[in-house]
């Protein structure tokens, strides 16, 4: 048979639970959402995967509240094709990336598939050094150990 808590005991757990829930509702509030989207595909025909990607970006981008995410599109292989390719050939899709990374969108590229493919970093759109991350693969893996949820689309 279960214990009783009493009148002090019960009173004590309610008041426990009332300092408790200030706390809770403040750890809450400054919760933030951590995903990593992880792109290695071609673009395909007419950068269709890559327009469709980076609209499932920004619909996810939308019911979020500003400056309470950590959003990150990690790159490799054949996916730094959408900031070599397909950016600097379509201006929706540069337009698109331009919007994700001012709501606080980051790209990360893979410095291994730069490297082994002779990319240089300038023949990526708006990319810079800050941007690089010495593996995909292992900041992919890295994120998610931070707690990051990880989708691919």
């Amino acid at each position: 048979m279960p214990g009783k808590l009493g009148r002090r005991g019960g009173i004590a757990a309610i008041a426990g639970l009332g300092a408790a829930a200030p706390a809770a509702a403040q750890q809450a509030s400054t919760a933030r959402e951590k995903v990593v989207y992880h792109l290695n595909q071609p673009g395909g025909e007419e950068f269709a995967l890559y327009r469709q990607f980076l609209v499932n970006v920004g619909n996810h981008l939308s019911v979020l509240t500003r400056g309470q995410f950590d959003l990150r599109v990690v790159m490799h292989g054949p996916g730094v094709n959408l900031l070599r390719i397909a950016a600097r050939h379509s201006p929706q899709v540069a337009a698109s990336v331009d919007n994700l990374k001012l709501a606080g969108v980051r790209f990360e590229i893979c410095r291994i598939t730069l490297s082994n493919n002779n990319i240089r970093l300038d023949e990526l759109y708006d990319a810079s050094e800050e941007d690089l991350v010495p593996s995909g693969v292992g900041q992919l893996g890295r994120l998610q150990w931070d707690g990051f949820a990880y989708i691919r689309i």
